[in-house]
């Protein structure tokens, strides 16, 4: 009777002899979270593939974005531009998670990370201990309305956000408005420390909008970035505000966005948003290729984690 050989359905990280892959790519950059994922992993499928990169979940707990541009970020592992190879993953592939990679049988494709830059926000930007000069209220805005001005089209929590920072020198939007209604809430509730307030307005926010990083998400990571990176002005609050929000999101919305917000909520940003946010702590400098950026992150996830962040900052001034 002829045997039958057990090994091909089996996914093996092992990438010399007769396990070799017939393609390997190595990253030029990988996040540090998703170094830690790698770490704890097991197995992986394919959720998303677009020009830009191949949304992976693994194990069902994280989305890992292997990406074809040069932006980094906790979850992004950078490759090369010129690998053909990525056009023929599909969405629902699975592999193989290793400590130095992820490992493909169909194509036969084994993404290395070993020789990749390790990188951390926290390398980058630290919390600000004391409070120096804070940024005021005016500043701020000018900078959200540069914002506007350069976006394709006006972005609604920017606005609400700039309705919030300033409720006398801006005309009312419509009473109906809920989430101008609820970003205030926001304003108001880590000014007065009131979590109470903060957990209502959150579970409105928390998966509001379209996409796999919903609007009120974003608007929800730049809050938590911004309570991290200010633990002077907000230690009464910091911690129980931050788990709030990412419990909430976890339950509420989507994977990759209580992904990013946990995320945020340690300190770890991609790249554009933590120069978004030094560009709104330091206002005499060059705001362009923060705007730039801002822009380019998602349709419009960068203006509204953006917006989330100024709304914290202006609370600061306070």
């Amino acid at each position: 009777m002829k045997s039958v050989s057990t090994d091909e359905p089996h996914i093996d990280c092992l990438t010399t002899g007769r396990n070799a892959p017939d393609i390997s790519i190595s990253a030029t950059s990988v996040g540090q979270s998703a170094v830690d994922v790698l770490a704890q992993g097991n197995e992986f499928i394919v959720r998303g593939v677009t020009s830009r990169g191949i949304f992976v979940s693994v194990d069902e707990r994280t989305v890992v974005f292997l990406s074809r541009e040069r932006f980094k970020g906790p979850l992004i592992v950078n490759l090369p531009w010129d690998s053909p190879v990525l056009n023929q993953i599909a969405i629902k592939a699975e592999g193989k998670v290793c400590p130095h990679g992820f490992r493909f049988p169909n194509p036969d494709l084994f993404i290395s990370v070993s020789s990749a830059n390790k990188w951390s926000a926290l390398n980058l930007w630290s919390p600000i201990p004391l409070p120096g000069s804070a940024v005021n209220h005016s500043q701020i805005s000018s900078f959200l309305n540069v914002l506007q001005s350069r976006a394709s089209a006006p972005n609604e929590l920017v606005a609400a956000a700039l309705q919030a920072i300033n409720p006398d020198a801006l005309p009312r939007l419509e009473d109906g408005d809920e989430t101008t209604k609820y970003i205030h809430q926001v304003y108001q509730a880590v000014q007065t420390n009131d979590l109470p307030a903060l957990q209502s307005a959150t579970h409105y926010l928390a998966g509001r909008g379209r996409g796999l990083t919903p609007s009120g998400d974003d608007f929800l990571l730049g809050v938590a970035y911004g309570l991290f990176m200010l633990p002077y002005r907000f230690r009464a609050v910091f911690e129980p505000a931050s788990a709030m929000i990412v419990a909430t999101v976890k339950k509420r919305s989507t994977l990759i966005s209580a992904n990013l917000v946990e995320c945020a909520a340690a300190g770890e940003v991609d790249e554009r948003l933590g120069a978004a946010f030094q560009a709104l702590l330091h206002p005499e400098l060059p705001p362009d290729a923060a705007i730039r950026g801002i822009l380019g992150w998602g349709s419009s996830s960068g203006m509204d984690a953006t917006a989330g962040m100024a709304v914290i900052m202006a609370v600061m001034k306070n």
